[in-house]
């Protein structure tokens, strides 16, 4: 069977964060900045201030919300072929998202990332069979016009891969050139099949930015499914106690989640929570402690609950090295959210509280991913594999195991995780070897990926002239 999914609340105590939420929605409220969403929203019968701009969420307003979004959907590759399921509780792990350094595979000196940076990392993620989608891995520097960074991110990873990507705006405009970036690329069609997701955050605490609500409302007829990631700081932008962080995150992302289905009912929407606690002896935010994975499990509970499709984040470290405190944060929170059964993880490939990328990291969180994936998948229980005919064949003190069809079956099937980097064998061929550690025999492997300049999968000329024609009006119409 499969390993049972990881639980931190009870179901009454699950029901009473509900409660909080919607005691939260219906008398506190939500503020806005945004005239056309607060009339929107009057216009539907929500409770308004259109001075204050505070909205009231009544409990019938989010139980209608909740029954009209899906509980799962199809996501698509870029050339139009069905991928997987979200939703399912089966975890789908993405690289990125948002950095802005990048660690030199060269050098190893940390700097300001580069487009060709975002090119290979997307050629690597096209061959890694834990990675289901990627998130644009960081905001490039070298760009002629720093506003449309994210834009020229966003095109080096659809001409680099086919695999369906995740991006995170904060503005109408912007958000508006990475969905007609990936509906120029996308071989379907972009307002029936998913392709690409789009990430929206509210500002803890119980506030949405104009910006940001203009993405909303361009965003949801488009058909791009949104991701509401709300990242409130325990003790800073929300209670310090983890109940009280929950309860903010889940109020904040069922405000989002009714304003989308208002605009149209059976949008495609995922429950998200990233969290951060707040270490009060540095002021430091913190996204890979202890606690953020308890809410991981938390949050996936409250997401079940809802029957809703949600997104974490993870594999996630604070630490700015390849070092054993990378390595123990990024395991812990990729194993919490995957045991969870959150549905979409995005971070591989980031550290350093998500401010930095390395091509390396990304294949070392790949592995991870392999790792949390197989547990979760827990042990296949049946006669084939009990193999009682084989375990009385041989019999006592036999031999035939080493040679035997069993295992030679077995051996090529996914009962046992492939190691990528891991090292395995013994001492003297470790040595034979150069005596590496892992973060080296990541770099070695990363200089042979970035052998290969070119994608395995080109987009047409006419197709990337399209991609370059959009930043250019982007940039051509800014202020």
């Amino acid at each position: 069977m499969e390993l049972a999914k990881l639980r931190v609340l009870s179901d009454e105590e699950i029901q009473q964060i509900h409660n909080a939420t919607l005691e939260i929605l219906s008398q506190c409220g939500v503020k806005m900045h945004h005239r056309p969403m607060l009339q929107f929203l009057k216009d539907k019968g929500l409770a308004v201030d259109m001075e204050t701009g505070i909205v009231r969420f009544s409990p019938t307003a989010i139980e209608d919300a909740l029954a009209a979004a899906p509980a799962q959907f199809e996501v698509f590759d870029r050339q139009g072929r069905f991928a997987y399921v979200l939703g399912d509780r089966r975890s789908k792990i993405a690289a990125g998202h948002n950095a802005v350094f990048w660690v030199d595979s060269e050098t190893g000196q940390t700097r300001p990332a580069r487009v060709a940076d975002v090119e290979l990392f997307a050629r690597i993620c096209q061959q890694l069979e834990c990675i289901d989608m990627i998130g644009i891995p960081v905001m490039p520097q070298d760009v002629p016009e720093p506003r449309a960074t994210l834009l020229y991110g966003v095109r080096a990873t659809i001409e680099n891969s086919t695999k369906p990507i995740y991006f995170s705006t904060d503005n109408g405009k912007t958000n508006r050139a990475c969905i007609e970036l990936a509906r120029a690329a996308f071989a379907g069609r972009l307002e029936e099949q998913v392709y690409a997701i789009s990430q929206l955050s509210s500002t803890s605490p119980l506030y949405w930015e104009g910006g940001v609500l203009d993405a909303i409302m361009d965003t949801v007829p488009s058909g791009v499914p949104l991701a509401i990631l709300p990242e409130p700081i325990a003790g800073f932008t929300a209670p310090y106690t983890l109940a009280g962080l929950v309860t903010m995150n889940n109020a904040e992302c069922l405000s989002g989640l009714v304003m989308i289905q208002l605009l149209r009912p059976g949008a495609k929407f995922l429950y998200a929570n990233s969290w951060t606690t707040l270490d009060m002896r540095t002021a430091s935010a913190l996204v890979g402690s202890t606690e953020t994975n308890i809410c991981r499990i938390a949050g996936a509970q409250l997401a079940h609950f809802y029957r809703l499709p949600c997104h974490t984040t993870a594999p996630n470290s604070d630490n700015h090295a390849h070092d054993e405190q990378n390595a123990w944060e990024k395991t812990f929170s990729q194993f919490c959210a995957v045991a969870a059964g959150n549905d979409l993880i995005v971070n591989c490939g980031m550290f350093a509280t998500g401010l930095t990328c390395s091509h390396e990291q990304l294949l070392m969180d790949e592995e991870i991913s392999a790792m949390a994936r197989r547990i979760a998948e827990g042990l296949l229980v049946t006669p084939e594999t009990i193999a009682v005919d084989l375990i009385r064949q041989i019999g006592p003190r036999g031999e035939g195991y080493l040679t035997c069809e069993h295992t030679l079956r077995w051996l090529r099937s996914k009962e046992y995780v492939r190691p990528r980097l891991s090292v395995c064998g013994p001492r003297t061929i470790w040595e034979a070897r150069g005596a590496k550690d892992t973060y080296q025999i990541a770099r070695d492997k990363v200089r042979q990926y970035a052998a290969q300049t070119e994608p395995t999968h080109p987009l047409p000329e006419s197709i990337r002239h399209q991609l370059a024609e959009i930043i250019a009006s982007f940039e051509r119409d800014l202020p």
